[in-house]
């Protein structure tokens, strides 16, 4: 598994994306065995894979030999190496997994990304992302593959029917990474989130297609709709998953899902060769993922200027600067109105750019979220969302501090906070005054 992210509310695949099979192939049991979390580094400390995990290739096992010509066939991609694959326990995938995250994804980057989703609201006050998110991979991983020592991890356990399921998927990624070398192009990158989720929804899509081919005949039989709806629900039904924050379920599942429907549209353009030829054009946005048409024409993203933080006095800093893109920004209104409503608002998204600003001092976090639609009526839209969740006026509040949304012409403006973080929870420390003159700073160092 390497480094890779989704936008500000697709963390879990930041942690877990091309080699983490979380919703499919298997479907969760509403009895999964709670687990403890840790955070990273500690995990990463204490957890060491086993030694002498055996591993074989598809060469000692006919049976893996004969799924990955189905899979080379179906997906018509050559096989140009053997394939290797080893079976571990659950613990042992899981020490695997959290050594990788704790390898590969900067320190620090999960949980400045989840101030995001505090400040806004979006995740309980007291919720630990990188433990949650950590928690739920653990609960629900069943396999990998990992492009960096070429070798497919499986869970030991898994019953036929979801070997059969698991195994094409993950078999697919190999080939991709025998044909594209899937791994460098899936490295973190900083400040270019957005872009990295629009490559791994391409990986994840593209092995869910085929994978759907071999189950089900035709991948074009899937209703997406229903497809969307079945992911989410049996993620949310895990008792993991009815601890975990809407949000967060929903970033889960979008690689698969959105990504999915991206995958199907590049087929029905030119076949597989249409995605065999998106790994040499990548995408650049969760736009083009979302809208297909826009990937055609090379529609690129606005280039927005990282917002500044001095408004907010000395002492603060920018923790981490990066762009939430159009997925992540309807991930952000599902949450405050209805899936359809949420994506028509999100899908007028030109460009962006976050900020958050961290006083260390005092534990204190801010944030500031510049958008630019494409058109003034699209970011009309998407202000109405906005206030219809947050209001009007500058809203005080006692844990989060302050939060403003303020739009002019195309650029659509929220700032929340700052507060501050402790053991009994959170305390607004800012004023709507502060805020206030944040955002005109904002908009003003931003030509309309």
């Amino acid at each position: 598994m390497r480094a890779r992210a989704l936008s500000i509310l697709a963390i879990v695949a930041t942690a877990c994306g091309t080699s983490q099979e979380i919703a499919p192939p298997i479907p969760p049991s509403p009895a999964e065995p709670s687990r403890p979390a840790a955070a990273t580094a500690a995990l990463a400390a204490s957890s060491e894979e086993p030694p002498g995990a055996p591993v074989s290739t598809d060469a000692d096992d006919p049976e893996l030999r004969e799924v990955l010509k189905a899979v080379a066939t179906t997906r018509e991609l050559p096989i140009k190496e053997r394939v290797r694959v080893t079976s571990l326990g659950r613990d042992a995938l899981l020490a695997k997994t959290k050594k990788k995250v704790a390898e590969e994804i900067p320190a620090g980057v999960i949980d400045l990304q989840g101030e995001v989703l505090r400040a806004l609201g979006l995740i309980p006050v007291g919720y630990a992302v990188e433990e949650g998110l950590l928690k739920l991979v653990s609960a629900r991983v069943a396999g990998f593959y990992d492009p960096d020592d070429k070798t497919m991890y499986l869970l030991d356990d898994l019953e036929d029917d979801q070997r059969q399921e698991t195994l094409p998927h993950e078999l697919v990624h190999a080939l991709q990474d025998q044909s594209f070398s899937i791994g460098p192009l899936l490295d973190y990158r900083e400040g270019e989130t957005d872009r990295s989720t629009a490559i791994q929804m391409l990986v994840e899509g593209d092995a869910t297609s085929a994978g759907f081919d071999i189950a089900f005949g035709s991948a074009f039989s899937v209703d997406e709709d229903a497809l969307q709806a079945s992911f989410l629900l049996s993620t949310s039904m895990s008792t993991v998953g009815a601890q975990t924050p809407p949000v967060l379920i929903g970033s889960l599942i979008a690689p698969y899902t959105d990504g999915f429907s991206f995958a199907q549209a590049l087929r029905k353009h030119g076949g597989w060769r249409a995605i065999d030829g998106a790994y040499k054009e990548l995408p650049a946005s969760t736009e083009q993922i979302l809208h297909p048409e826009k990937y055609f024409v090379k529609e690129q993203p606005v280039v927005v200027p990282a917002p500044s933080v001095s408004a907010l006095g000395e002492g603060f800093e920018a923790a981490i600067v990066d762009v939430n893109g159009e997925l992540g920004l309807r991930l952000m209104l599902e949450q405050w109105t209805a899936r359809k409503v949420a994506t028509k608002a999100a899908a007028g998204w030109g460009g962006d750019r976050y900020v958050v600003a961290r006083k260390k001092a005092t534990n204190e976090h801010a944030l500031a979220l510049f958008t630019r639609m494409d058109t003034q009526a699209d970011a009309d839209e998407l202000t109405r969302v906005l206030e219809g969740e947050f209001g009007r006026a500058c809203r005080a509040r006692a844990d989060l501090g302050p939060v403003v949304v303020k739009k002019r012409s195309r650029d659509v403006v929220v700032v929340a906070g700052p507060y501050a973080l402790d053991a009994g929870g959170a305390k607004g420390t800012g004023t709507c005054e502060v805020a206030g003159k944040w955002v005109s700073d904002l908009l003003a160092a931003v030509p309309k």
